[in-house]
Parts: structure tokens; sequence; C-alpha cells
């Protein structure tokens, strides 16, 4: 069963919340196909010949419209050539340059036990062992290894989170709380 096939959610349904999965990088050739990147591992395309969740008949919400995919292919590492139906030319998808790639939060599959969508991640305050707050998880880096968590703090310095059993102790993304223990950083962290 592919993840995110036509029939495996329905976009009509408006009360739903979405959720960006990935964005269009760019134009690829002259025959309307974009250059797609998707946000985490768990959003994951096309990989050794498998079509993955960006198979043909997949439907996202792309600038407040649905597009299906009529064919896909992975790009370079990370990215994937797709081409969307009615799609045709170059200059139709220029047009889609930079736009999200959305579907319904409830067409995401679940997720083992400790491993989180980013859109659940970003934005949560990032705080210490003892609840001072070192600051707002801004960005994640997937290094190969492990990821890593870009906390900003209110002066907008950035502090790079190994994201490790060994440093994030928990994750609370009903409080939107991420828990962290930073050996030595006592001074990243202000009382709240």
């Amino acid at each position: 069963m592919t993840l995110f096939s036509k029939e495996s959610f329905d976009l009509s349904d408006e009360n739903g919340r979405l959720v960006s999965i990935g964005r269009v990088r760019r134009a690829v050739g002259l025959d309307g196909r974009v250059e797609v990147e998707l946000y985490s591992e768990a959003s994951a395309g096309p990989t050794n010949g498998d079509p993955g969740r960006l198979s043909a008949g997949a439907e996202f919400v792309i600038d407040g419209r649905t597009l299906t995919v009529e064919r896909a292919a992975t790009s370079r590492k990370g990215l994937f050539s797709v081409h969307f139906k009615g799609v045709a030319d170059r200059d139709s998808a220029d047009e889609l340059r930079g736009v999200e790639l959305e579907l319904p939060e409830s067409a995401l599959p679940p997720l083992p036990d400790g491993v989180y969508y980013h859109y659940q991640l970003i934005g949560c305050s990032v705080v210490d062992l003892a609840g001072h707050r070192i600051g707002t998880l801004s960005g994640i880096m997937e290094t190969g290894s492990n990821d890593v968590y870009v906390v900003a703090d209110d002066d907008g310095r950035e502090t790079l989170v190994p994201a490790t059993k060994d440093t994030v102790k928990e994750v609370d993304t009903v409080r939107r709380v991420v828990t962290v223990d930073l050996p030595g950083q006592a001074e990243l962290a202000t009382p709240e």
C-alpha cells in the first residue's frame, strides 16, 4: 500500500489540519517536472526504484489546490523529480517554485514511539533538566547519523543540540516542550 496514495485519505476534509511535508525547489527541464525536497525521512519518496510516497496517483495540496503525481523518480540525494498532472511546461512548473506540499495531518502514517515529524518539533520550547528555558527549536538538520536540533534563544543566538537519547530526555508534543541534557551548557538556560 502506498501511504500517500489517493485512496489513503480524503483531501476534501476541510476540518483537518494541513501539514507541510516538503516543498518544490525548482523547475526541472522543459516538460513541467519539478524538484521536490521532502522534510523528513518519514515522508521519504522514491528510493531504489520504489516509488514510495510520491507514486503515481498520490495527491497533495499545493498552493491551495490539489495536484496529482503523474510520475516521480529520485533526482539526487534527498531530492525527487516529480511531474504533476496538468503541469505541462517549464513556465507552469516555475510557478510552483518555493510552494509547500501539504497533506491532511490524518493522512500521515503513524510513527514508532520516540520518532516525530519535523512539524511536531519545530516551534517547541527547549528546556534543560531543571526546566530552565534554553530557547525555541527553530530547525532540524539531518546529518545522516542523527538529527541535530537548531535551538534559537531570545536574542537569536543558536545552539546545536544532537538529537540523541543521551541528550534529548523528553519530548512532549502536547505541551510543545523538549527537555534536553546539555552537560557543560548551563549558561545557555534562563529561568522561566
